[in-house]
């Protein structure tokens, strides 16, 4: 049978599915933060099902709570979260929990599944999401109510009826296939479950390498275009996919000097290199906190504090039981002064933390938001395509760049080697989950990789700046 998840995985991937049901899915393990991850929508189908008890349910004995079923009709399958049996009006009302805090045309979707299935095995009157409210701030004790919004989607299932019927048809029909073709393959072969049958045989320089290509890449496919050195000189790339081309074919980097001369001349000494550490529960852990926001657990910033100077590295990291931020912004104010450029890498995410900082800090908000205004995005440079790199692959993240820039500079050691790695170990400290006589080492580790990633960023601003010296 064709379940609900089968289906959502061919909406992902129409290979993916077959190779799913016919085994040939690489296995891999889950990672740790993929098990958090999926503890924490446990987490909230528990919630979930104690707002609907005491929430839709309280009061209305002529309502039944029916939890988990699974329904099939021979060849679809689901497991409906929740439904309701009215015994009055003798119908049911279908109820999806999604964990997250928007309702997504991919919800849609699944819902319009469950609704066409069951509507032919019982009398079946509406179909609800029920999701987190992205609004909700926590309190002392969670408000279920608060927490979560109930939407009755019977209106947004409608017109997807025949599309989504067509599109069960199709999958069904490719889990009957016995070989597929190509053109059910995926595009993002670094994501991919079963790349030896969606990208076998990649060149060396593949096409999912160039920057934001997007639905380009299935045409480019169907053109027969797998290398980034094949693609015609009049397909229609942008500037900044050209010259990630360019550099492709060449095997040199491009650099524009002037832009890059340009931009770190608006840097103003002294110069603060910031990068955060945090971890985003879908439920609160602390007071005035919402859902999925950030939760700053620790600093990095090295100083510069003029032309030639050393830097200077500071850092703080909280984690004992309590919200953070009241301790490490005192922390950071403390070596921030209120001139000096302030380096980051990816500027979005820094700013919208200082503004979750100014929120639960709001004796130093100015101060906080004053550090907005002075940002600086190092990221820019690579993510303009002021300095492109073949070996960048694509990519202007840290840990894309700072490999190839400074080859010197490692994570592959590390005890704690990204920032997934990071969160769970905080949220281990948070929780006790690491035993008192190893958590100064965990502590450590934690603060030796944000070290690094801050590092990182002062080490590329010298290569920058040695390279433009040279090209004078």
């Amino acid at each position: 049978m064709l379940s609900k998840t089968n289906f959502l995985t061919y909406l992902d991937a129409p290979l993916h599915l077959w190779a799913q049901v016919h085994h040939q899915l690489e296995a891999q393990p889950r990672s740790a933060y993929a098990e958090f991850l999926a503890q924490q929508g446990q987490a909230v189908e528990i919630l979930a099902k104690e707002y609907l008890e005491q929430v839709v349910l309280s009061g209305k004995d002529h309502l039944h709570l029916e939890w988990q079923d699974t329904f099939d009709d021979g060849r679809f399958q689901i497991r409906a979260d929740a439904l309701i049996r009215d015994e009055k009006a003798n119908v049911y009302d279908l109820y999806e929990i999604k964990s997250a805090t928007s309702v997504q045309k991919i919800h849609v979707y699944d819902l319009a599944f469950q609704v066409l299935l069951l509507e032919t095995l019982l009398p079946l009157r509406h179909a609800y999401l029920l999701h987190i409210d992205k609004t909700y701030r926590h309190g002392r004790q969670l408000d279920l109510e608060g927490f979560f919004i109930l939407e009755n989607a019977s209106e947004r299932v409608s017109p997807l009826r025949d599309e989504v019927t067509q599109l069960r048809e199709s999958a069904w029909g490719v889990t009957l296939m016995a070989e597929p073709g190509p053109t059910l393959a995926c595009t993002k072969p670094s994501a991919c479950p079963c790349p030896d049958l969606c990208h076998p045989n990649l060149p060396q320089n593949p096409i999912y390498n160039l920057p934001y290509l997007g639905k380009k890449a299935r045409n480019l496919r169907v053109m027969g275009i797998l290398a980034i050195e094949d693609i015609p000189p009049d397909y229609n790339l942008s500037p900044t996919q050209q010259l990630h081309q360019k550099a492709v074919r060449s095997g040199q980097p491009i650099i524009n000097f002037p832009a890059i001369q340009e931009a770190l001349a608006t840097l103003q000494y002294p110069l603060y290199f910031l990068d955060y550490e945090t971890f985003n529960p879908a439920i609160p852990f602390f007071q005035g906190y919402q859902p999925y926001e950030h939760i700053v657990f620790q600093y990095s910033l090295f100083v510069v504090q003029e032309p030639n100077a050393e830097p200077l590295h500071f850092d703080a990291l909280i984690a004992d039981g309590s919200d953070p931020a009241p301790s490490i912004v005192p922390h950071l104010l403390e070596h921030i002064c209120d001139v000096g450029s302030v380096v980051v890498w990816n500027k979005a995410f820094e700013e919208s933390r200082n503004k979750d900082l100014a929120r639960h800090c709001p004796a130093d908000a100015d101060r906080l938001l004053g550090i907005n205004d002075r940002l600086y995005d190092l990221m820019r440079i690579f993510k303009d395509g002021l300095f492109i790199h073949p070996l960048f692959k694509g990519s202007a993240s840290l840990k894309a760049v700072l490999p190839v820039l400074c080859p010197e500079l490692s994570y592959a050691n590390l005890a704690i080697p990204d920032g997934e790695s990071a969160m769970l170990t905080w949220y281990q400290l948070h929780t006790g989950a690491i035993p008192p006589a190893e958590r100064d080492e965990s502590i450590t580790a934690m603060k030796i990789y944000c070290k690094m990633d801050t590092y990182g960023m002062v080490a590329i601003w010298k290569q920058l700046c040695t390279l433009l010296n040279d090209e004078d």
